[in-house]
């Protein structure tokens, strides 16, 4: 199956290549991954498995796995998914190529055009299963600096001591409880961008312990009784 062209204006195009035998677009993107994420380099072996299923692989998930292209040159990746349980996205890595920062798309910096085409993806996808309307989607952040360029998008931090889960590079010989007790954490913070279309002005406890669950439990699949996920949960302040 070729990849799924999802959006082009100008010179500029997204293509969704998870699931597809475009074995090029799929290089192109783990390559960039590795080049702009070379903390979690050792992640790329997974993706690349991950890249050769549809986006349905995990129940209760839609994954996507999108390549920018500038003229026909890899410039940008972006990597996220709607977990229906939540009604949220969860987004996981959004770079652009130093090269191409400064590109513009419909008055907007190419990082921030892939923003919103994810955010209506994850709308969209709702409304296919013929789910609520997805709140929005979900983010960590790494750093304040970041988090305030953000904030200028429409992105919210969410109150919450949020730690991020790194795990080792693989080795098939240990079990999963093994790799669980491997795992390092990282403090990040969160951020949440909303769909604006639903006005939302402030967030409940309970959402922003959906936000923090769908990533440790839904997609890293830590426990829900493991400490860290309860330490999270326990940091979260009381909101009606």
């Amino acid at each position: 199956m070729p990849a799924k062209l999802v959006r082009e204006e100008g010179g500029v195009r997204i293509w969704s290549v998870l699931g597809s035998d475009d074995r090029a677009r799929i290089e192109n993107l783990l390559r960039l991954y590795a080049r702009l994420f070379p903390q979690y380099a050792h992640y790329v072996p997974r993706m690349r498995r991950r890249a050769e299923y549809g986006d349905q692989r995990r129940t209760g998930h839609v994954v996507h796995y999108w390549l920018a292209e500038v003229d026909g040159q890899p410039a940008g990746l972006r990597t996220f998914r709607y977990v229906r349980q939540r009604h949220i996205g969860l987004a996981h890595a959004l770079a652009v190529d130093p090269a191409y920062r400064a590109v513009e798309v419909r008055g907007t910096r190419l990082s921030m055009f892939l923003a919103a085409a994810c955010l209506e993806q994850i709308a969209a996808d709702a409304q296919s299963f013929g789910d609520a309307p997805a709140l929005g989607i979900a983010n960590e952040v790494e750093s304040p600096r970041l988090m305030e360029h953000y904030k200028h998008y429409g992105v919210v931090e969410l109150p919450v001591r949020y730690v991020e889960p790194i795990f080792a590079p693989e080795d098939g010989g240990i079990s999963r409880a093994q790799e669980l007790e491997r795992i390092q954490f990282a403090p990040m913070a969160l951020g949440f961008l909303p769909d604006p279309a639903l006005e939302i002005r402030a967030y409940s406890s309970e959402v922003i312990s959906d936000v923090a669950l769908a990533f440790l439990v839904d997609h890293y699949g830590l426990p829900g009784g493991h400490p860290r996920v309860q330490a999270v949960l326990d940091s979260i302040p009381v909101l009606s």
